[in-house]
């Protein structure tokens, strides 16, 4: 092998290599990545648990059985690319039925989403919204839509961790926003309202 072809050689080899580090540098740091986006919405709130539960059409005491990854999500585009509707289906196995009528099982509607991009995947939720992790118990506030098809009402408030197993249900306040803050002791309220109602 002359040095002429040692040294082409050796430029393709570092080529290649710098390729592949490049490759693997986007699809892991970039590609793979996960950034928040909260959307916000108009929404009917409860502040209450009496109203909470009268608007509601189903409410159930369950626990998802997929990880967030592995549900059904649906995000659609407009013809300019930006996002016109996304949520998820969650698959619920019903433990116990306070209001309505189901089976053992069902598929619940969350407003949250993945949407994979060049830039990551955008983690689009409303209002803040949390998924429901897979195994963990919740009571969870439900409505009927047109199709059908039931969804989680008053967004963040709308379920509830009983088995402490989601931080993100009731997060801490040690990082929250002034508004976040507000929200959490709303929820807080509501869930002790519930706890008296409904769960005793």
């Amino acid at each position: 092998m002359t040095l002429k072809s040692k040294k082409v050689s050796i430029i393709t080899f570092s080529l290649a290599a710098a390729l592949v580090l490049a490759g693997c540098y986007y699809y892991f740091m970039i590609y793979n990545s996960v950034h928040e986006v909260s959307l916000h919405a108009d929404y009917l709130q409860f502040s209450n648990a009496d109203k909470m539960y009268q608007d509601a059409d189903l409410v159930v005491i369950g626990r998802p059985t997929q990880s967030f990854e592995n549900r059904e999500q649906h995000v659609q585009h407009y013809s300019t690319g930006a996002v016109g509707d996304f949520y998820t289906f969650t698959n619920i196995d019903v433990e116990k039925t306070l209001k309505g009528s189901v089976g053992t099982n069902i598929n619940v509607i969350e407003p949250v989403a993945i949407d994979q991009t060049l830039q990551g995947k955008d983690k689009l939720t409303i209002e803040g919204y949390t998924e429901m992790k897979q195994g963990s118990q919740y009571l969870i506030s439900l409505k009927k839509n047109t199709f059908g098809q039931y969804g989680v009402i008053n967004m963040q408030s709308g379920k509830f961790n009983l088995d402490q197993t989601d931080p993100d249900d009731f997060p801490s306040n040690i990082n929250l926003t002034k508004d976040k803050k507000e929200e959490r002791d709303r929820k807080d309220q509501l869930f002790k309202e519930i706890q008296v109602k409904y769960l005793n």
